[in-house]
């Protein structure tokens, strides 16, 4: 009798059946574990095995052989786990009718090196490959080559070590159901709590073998004179889930035998499932585990891929991995829905939690090669002193007691993580207890003593102070900077909350996300858009992923945001430019300087088509309206000058900053021919630094994509008043199939076009941030200027 499939499952088995009507298909099927990948693959079976058609399903344990084939005749299916296949009589691998054969993935990959072994099966047969992230193994992959119909891989997890290995090589498409969170929101998984003891009591990791993993005896040799992964371990376990029927990963047979004996002495009833454990023992562990007699069942590699626990409410982590994978497949045996339904702890003595964050974390699966050590940097989580829980790294409080993690500043206003206060019990209490980023701050206002920093940051010198009279302003142009920075932060993580929270909300919302795709489809291209059913699948996941994607970018610059310090420097640079700009105009009013824009006068000027003398000294004059210096005369005088920004009393070179917004008067674009940009200043007040006028167009394109407003779903850019009309798309050539004259691909995948003048690349800029709403009055560019 087969179960009614769930809402999820039915619809990724009708995708997957619409996909797997072409013989040549090579289709991989994700879902978390505890899903139900095996339900939906057995009623796609029970639909295509009539007439004669058969099926293979590849396993690589004889446990997961046992349990499906178990879960096959369930369903009324004719299906045998068929281990003793003998070559010497039979190359063909056996063959059942409107059945499946369940095979070992190591025999078929010792027989298919010799031979082709699907000789019984035609390409109306399917092959099922079970644990498919195992695919790429040298035999797996030519069972998949030689195998003559479709494919369908299944994995909870299809992500590999290896940087440079992935799965695009044998699957054409991946198909993905819910995330884990939605999963045990719809109470198809169980809640899950991870636990994590402090730094000196967990497992010490290894040196980092071929596989890209740590190595068994380097784990052991780390930790053979610490007690941390044997009664360790056992303490953790007493001191949380002594009550809990418990699934341990142990890192070696010796290992596990070890823990066994800890266990044992102090009375609790321990199974141990190692690879030569022998059937019977294995069985009587696994009834007595699920009766409770057993509380215990420590395993080194046997109770992960497929290995089914209903009753396990505790997993005991004592290996470290670099490997996703594994980890997922270890933690996920324990998030099956619970009879009771209640949880199941994580106790994570391997800190594999901080490597690869929360089992319920969001995840984006593909078949490009994605793997890699974990990244570097913060830990995705982070830990409760109080409880030992782990919780999101963003968290303001503990998801296990609610403890703090940090609390609000009362000068910033924003929340500060503990790190972040730690200058709070070294002064009096002469001013309000803020954020170390405040401190210095809160010591201004407070009128108390001002350290070496804080008059470097005023712009005092050591020994020098200025008249009372100018501190105080002095103090407070700071202090307004100050507060514009942060507000503009403030301002971004306010967006950034919109769009995490908008974006949720669109990807839960499966009506909402078929409208979203049907308004990306009238904004393609008539060539752009799908012609058949599968070219609109393939185009629907690689949109969703997009999405996913950007909601992935917006969580961390989010999280990063939430934790990050003031930009001292920032501050003092933006202080010290609009000090400057305030004693040029004074300058203007006393006569010291002529009349002109702010920011654009220099000391000197000549007028137009002046001659200049040779900048390297010589007291010669070049010839030529644009010549710096004599030909042949060394020029590391005037480089090192640009280098340095010095303002020349020539007047030949100068440095200004230019509003974008300004060049597009006709006098502005004039002066352009005789300017070299040398760095672009967004609204916040951050320099990024050009070479020449195309890499300030890359550059102005490259701040709307950080800023999330140039994206792939606004795949085309317009140019008004240009005779090229296209400035960015997202292939290398224009919508009419034009080439790109001299395209630069961006950093989110899209071109750009750059061969424009730098007069038209004035005025594009300003017309590019304005397209995307932003004002190019809040845009500056630092100008090398040459009068002649």
């Amino acid at each position: 009798m087969r179960d009614r499939l769930r809402d999820y499952q039915s619809e990724l088995l009708e995708r997957v059946e619409q996909a797997l009507r072409v013989p040549t298909a090579r289709i991989m099927l994700q879902l978390p574990t505890g899903g139900g990948k095996t339900h939906i693959a057995a009623e796609l079976l029970a639909r295509r095995l009539n007439g004669g058609r058969k099926s293979v399903w590849l396993t690589h344990r004889k446990e997961l052989a046992r349990q499906t084939q178990g879960l096959l005749q369930g369903a009324d299916l004719a299906a045998t786990a068929n281990m003793l296949w003998d070559f010497r009589t039979d190359i063909d691998a056996p063959v059942i009718p409107n059945g499946v054969v369940i095979l070992m993935a190591q025999t078929v990959s010792r027989r298919n090196a010799r031979a082709n072994v699907w000789g019984g099966y035609n390409a109306n047969d399917l092959l099922v490959i079970d644990e498919a992230h195992h695919a790429t193994a040298e035999g797996w992959e030519r069972a998949i080559t030689q195998w003559p119909g479709p494919v369908l891989g299944m994995t909870a997890t299809p992500w590999r070590l290896s940087e440079r290995e992935g799965f695009d090589h044998l699957f054409g498409e991946l198909y993905s159901g819910p995330q884990v969170s939605a999963l045990q929101s719809s109470r198809w998984l169980c809640p899950a709590r991870v636990l994590l003891p402090p730094e000196e009591q967990r497992v010490q990791e290894g040196q980092v073998d071929y596989t890209g993993d740590y190595s068994d005896s380097s784990i052991e040799r780390a930790n053979e004179e610490r007690e941390v992964w044997t009664a360790g371990a056992f303490r953790f376990w007493k001191r949380h889930c002594a009550d809990r029927q418990t699934v341990v990963y142990a890192v070696s047979v010796g290992h596990a035998h070890s823990l066994a004996r800890v266990f044992r002495e102090a009375g609790v009833r321990t199974g141990l499932l190692l690879g030569d454990t022998p059937d019977d023992e294995r069985a009587m562990w696994i009834r007595q585990f699920q009766d409770g007699t057993t509380k215990v069942l420590i395993n080194v590699a046997v109770a992960t891929e497929g290995f089914d626990l209903p009753d396990a409410s505790c997993v005991l982590m004592t290996r470290p991995t670099m490997s996703l994978a594994l980890y997922l497949q270890m933690v996920g045996r324990g998030l099956r829905p619970k009879e009771d339904g209640g949880d199941c702890i994580i106790l994570d003595l391997a800190g594999n939690s901080l490597r690869h964050g929360l089992p319920e974390a969001n995840r984006d699966w593909s078949l490009q090669a994605r793997g890699g050590p974990p990244p570097g940097g913060q830990p995705p989580v982070v830990r409760c002193a109080e409880c030992e829980s782990v919780s999101p790294a963003a968290s303001h409080n503990c998801i296990g007691c609610g403890a703090p993690f940090g609390e609000t500043c009362k000068r910033c206003g924003a929340w500060r993580a503990w790190k972040r206060w730690s200058k709070k019990n070294e002064c009096d209490r002469s001013h309000d207890l803020v954020c170390d980023l405040c401190h210095y701050d809160a010591h201004i206002r407070a009128r108390l003593p001002v350290t070496d920093e804080l008059k470097e940051l005023a712009m005092l010198q050591h020994d020098d102070e200025l008249p009372a009279d100018r501190d105080p302003f002095l103090k407070n142009l700071l202090e307004e900077e100050r507060r514009r920075i942060v507000s503009s932060a403030e301002e971004r993580k306010g967006e950034l909350r919109y769009l995490v929270n908008t974006r949720k909300a669109e990807l839960a919302d499966d009506d909402e996300l078929d409208r979203l795709f049907e308004n990306h489809l009238d904004g393609l291209q008539a060539e752009e858009r799908p012609e058949t059913r599968p070219q609109e699948r393939r185009l629907f996941t690689e949109w969703e992923s997009g999405l996913k994607q950007e909601l992935t970018e917006w969580s961390q610059e989010l999280a990063v945001l939430e934790s990050q310090a003031v930009d001292i420097q920032l501050v003092f640079h933006t202080a010290r430019e609009r000090l400057l700009r305030l004693f040029e105009a004074e300058a203007r009013e006393t006569g010291l300087l002529p009349q002109g824009r702010t920011g654009e006068a220099s000391p000197g000027i000549l007028p137009t088509g002046a001659r200049q003398p040779c900048l390297c000294g010589c007291g010669q004059y070049p010839k030529g309206r644009h010549s710096r210096y004599m030909p042949g005369h060394d020029a590391r005088h005037s480089s090192q000058m640009l280098r340095l920004g010095r303002f020349e009393e020539t007047g030949t070179e100068w440095l200004t900053f230019v509003r974008l917004s300004e060049w597009g008067r006709a006098e502005a674009q004039q002066e352009g021919r005789l300017t070299t940009p040398l760095s672009l200043r967004d609204p916040t007040g951050k320099e990024a630094r050009v070479n020449n006028w195309a890499d300030l167009l890359v550059e102005t394109a490259e701040w709307l994509i950080r800023e999330g407003l140039l994206t792939r779903e606004r795949q085309t850019v317009r140019l008004r008043r240009a005779t090229k009309k296209y400035l960015i798309h997202v292939a290398p050539d224009h919508p009419s199939g034009r080439a790109f004259n001299n395209r630069k691909q961006l950093s989110n995948g899209l071109y750009m076009d750059l061969q424009w003048s730098s007069k038209a690349i004035a005025r594009i800029c300003a017309q590019l941030v304005n397209e995307f709403g932003q004002d190019p009055e809040e845009f500056n560019v630092l100008l090398q200027k040459y009068v002649v």
